[in-house]
């Protein structure tokens, strides 16, 4: 099958390759790593406003996102509930009532700012719950409610593949993505290297490395401050609906970051469960029961009939 790159991408790789300086833009990207790195391992502060143009200038300038659309994902998301069910979908869904100080910032929302974080269910198996229980950080009794949503029908999701041009340089396709979507992804970076000088491939390449590490790194509040800003700027479009990175315990399993928009408009809720954790090992490595499901969400009030 032949593979022809769209027109816009072609243009932009050779407007980057015209007009950026390949010996400027590896200074930079990595005097800027190094910095960020510094302030998150605690050796140095930076100050919110030379966070943000650090990581402004990584994802602006460094970084190539292809507008590829997912279809038909299902995404599984859990709240610890301390031994009562939740009874709506509000109660499980993002966050709906957010102050200038809640929620407190995560590894993609700002303080203040409601994201749907979930686990992609990719294999027909409990993978994908394992791995948003380790996210959620459950222990052994702990009591969770998980939900269970598909994208809707024939709606496309735009997300910002966090570490995919890595993925690509190595030539290991990730699980959870086509072969058709991996080899357009292939076709881009070799028009990327034809067209780009060595520095400038490197300066995206090393970029593209350090947006996978950080966030999937264990957490932490300085941590926040670097990765926070790097979603709101990938969010920061009328087009995207969210970021799909690797999760932090289960490495290479793909968890989202959702914007509220995209829930509404591109997912259906499924089913709910209560679920009681019997053993924690370690990882995404658990082993649970299922004490209730859900016969039945109402659309309209958001309500659950266990």
């Amino acid at each position: 099958m032949t593979i022809f790159l769209q027109p816009q991408l072609i243009q932009l790789i050779d407007k980057k390759a015209r007009e950026e300086c390949s010996d400027t833009a590896l200074l930079y990207s990595s005097t800027y790593i190094r910095q960020l790195n510094n302030h998150i391992n605690g050796t140095c502060k930076l100050a919110n406003h030379e966070i943000e143009t650090k990581v402004y200038y990584l994802a602006e300038c460094l970084t190539i996102t292809l507008d590829n659309p997912l279809q038909e994902l299902e995404f599984i998301r859990v709240r610890l509930c301390e031994g009562q069910k939740f009874w709506n979908i509000d109660d499980l869904s993002y966050i709906k009532r957010t102050t200038d100080t809640f929620p407190k910032a995560g590894r993609l929302n700002k303080t203040g700012q409601a994201l749907f974080y979930a686990a992609v269910a990719v294999k027909q198996d409990d993978t994908a719950l394992r791995v948003v229980l380790s996210e959620a950080g459950t222990k052994k009794f702990d009591h969770v409610n998980v939900l269970r949503s598909h994208q809707v029908s024939e709606s496309d999701l735009y997300l910002r593949v966090i570490g995919i041009w890595d993925s690509v340089r190595r030539d290991g396709r990730p699980y959870y993505m086509s072969q058709d979507s991996f080899e357009y992804y292939k076709k881009a970076r070799e028009y990327m290297v034809q067209e780009f000088d060595s520095n400038l491939l490197l300066a995206y390449d090393l970029t593209d490395r350090f947006f996978a590490d950080i966030l999937s790194r264990k957490g932490s509040e300085v941590l926040y401050q670097v990765t926070s800003v790097l979603s709101s700027i990938f969010m920061d479009c009328s087009k995207s609906d969210g970021v799909l990175y690797s999760s932090v315990q289960a490495k290479g399993e793909p968890v989202v970051a959702l914007t509220p928009k995209a829930v509404d408009d591109k997912l259906e809720h499924q089913i709910a469960c209560d679920v009681v954790i019997d053993e924690c090992f370690g990882y995404e490595f658990f082993q649970y029961k299922t004490i209730a499901k859900t016969a039945n969400i109402d659309c309209e009030s958001g309500k659950f009939d266990w």
